[in-house]
């Protein structure tokens, strides 16, 4: 593969860039995509064969090198502008570079493979070591530039954050109300053959007007003094509080700037064959405070368990428990715990401690705990997610940040980083090596 990775693949503002360093974008634009695309039906296999997107001779390697060049501009012009600023790496940045290759090296091992070998099953026969760690360091220079950058310049006043919510704030309130919903649609019905059979104009409004009449009567009682809720258990419909957004047919009523407490409507449906009796109580921007806690991440790997066998949530939960049983009382002593049982990577060198977590960061179990009514510094618990396993829970405090401030500075933040990430890369022209790309 010698004269294949020396080849030129992509020209970049005037500096070249071999098959060797293409494949390492092309093979991280490929395996963030097959890690979560997959599922969409992508064959492996086929890459140059295979259409992609529905455009007319454009497969999914066209795909995958068009994204390929596309990051290499931006990394390209981003590692330009941080050795024209002077920015280098450090011995935390070499730390990271060291840290990427171990687990490359500890992946390969585990997979039968050497170093080298691993390398090019993973990126491609022109991938060399010293093509990715070059590559890699590249990669870590252009963040470091872009954090930094952004920390001089994505900077908003508490003034600047209160006029984008005031022109969002159908995406940062609360609303306080709650709705139950009918079903309007008429009964299913099916021929002989089982296939579904579609029904009549007559049938169609008989349903509508038998779903409007439950709607008037469940408003008529709530407006007669009794519970929506109650009302809507009594006749098994489906009844709910959180309003999900603006954007659905209900939303649109209840995020009406008109709205006044107390309001109430049935809203129809007819797109979905839904009638809803709404019930408006008041609106608010999200106010949820940041908080700090500590937790231990208990998992299979925590259990002595026989080969092939999995973990239930009564092993981890009581496993869990044990542990806690264990516990001192101090924060000092839960913090010790975690770093000798928490299998939570991103924690356990820090006493399992999340600092300042805004909402939506965390499952939903997890974050539910923390914000359950009258949770104080110094409560402990256990909870359980299917997806991470069970969490011991120490409550550190609420910070001051509100959700609804977090989120407005993170939209500017993000629309100002997207802005200049496109002049970043519309800064570094690039040309495509058609030979050179063949060898990818």
């Amino acid at each position: 593969g010698i004269l294949q990775r020396s080849q030129t693949a992509v020209t970049i503002d005037g500096e070249k860039y071999n098959a060797a360093e293409t494949s390492y974008y092309y093979g991280q634009v490929y395996q963030n995509y097959a890690n979560f695309y997959s599922a969409m039906g992508m064959d492996p296999t086929g890459l140059k064969s295979q259409p992609y997107g529905g455009e007319d001779g454009k497969t999914y390697d066209d795909f995958f090198k068009e994204s390929a060049v596309d990051n290499m501009k931006y990394i390209h012009a981003a590692v330009k502008a941080a050795k024209e600023a002077n920015i280098t790496l450090d011995s935390d940045d070499e730390a990271v570079v060291k840290s990427n290759v171990d687990g490359m090296k500890s992946a390969a091992a585990n997979s039968g493979y050497g170093y080298s070998a691993y390398l090019k099953a993973m990126y491609g026969a022109t991938m060399t070591s010293s093509a990715f760690e070059s590559c890699l360091r590249d990669q870590i220079l252009a963040s470091k530039y872009a954090e930094q950058y952004g920390e001089e310049n994505f900077v908003y006043s508490d003034e600047d954050i209160q006029a984008y919510y005031e022109e969002h704030k159908d995406d940062y309130d609360v609303i306080d109300g709650a709705y139950v919903t009918i079903d309007s649609a008429p009964e299913a019905k099916t021929d002989d053959e089982g296939n579904a059979v579609e029904a009549t104009e007559v049938e169609t409004a008989a349903a509508r007007l038998a779903a409007m009449e439950t709607a008037n009567k469940i408003l008529a009682d709530f407006e007669g003094g009794q519970s929506l809720e109650q009302l809507a258990e009594a006749q098994e419909l489906p009844y709910a509080d959180t309003i999900s957004g603006a954007s659905t047919t209900y939303g649109e009523w209840f995020y009406s700037a008109v709205r006044k407490a107390g309001d109430t409507e049935i809203i129809e449906d007819d797109a979905n064959s839904k009638i809803y009796v709404a019930l408006f109580n008041g609106r608010e921007r999200d106010a949820s405070l940041d908080y700090s806690v500590r937790h231990i991440l208990i998992t299979g790997d925590s259990l002595e368990l026989p080969e092939g066998e999995t973990a239930t949530e009564e092993q981890l939960t009581a496993k869990a428990q044990e542990i806690l049983d264990g516990w001192d009382g101090t924060e000092e002593g839960f913090a010790k715990l975690a770093e000798e049982n928490s299998k939570d990577p991103g924690s356990v060198d820090n006493g399992g401690l999340y600092e300042d977590v805004p909402k939506g960061r965390m499952v939903a179990a997890f974050q539910d705990w923390c914000y359950e009514d009258g949770r104080k510094s110094g409560d402990t618990g256990i909870v359980y997610n299917a997806g991470t396993g069970a969490h011991i829970m120490y409550f550190v405090g609420y910070g001051d940040t509100p959700y609804w401030h977090y989120a407005c500075e993170s939209a500017l933040k993000e629309e100002a980083y997207n802005a200049w990430y496109t002049e970043m890369s519309e800064s570094a022209p690039a040309e495509v090596d058609e030979s050179g790309m063949s060898a990818i």
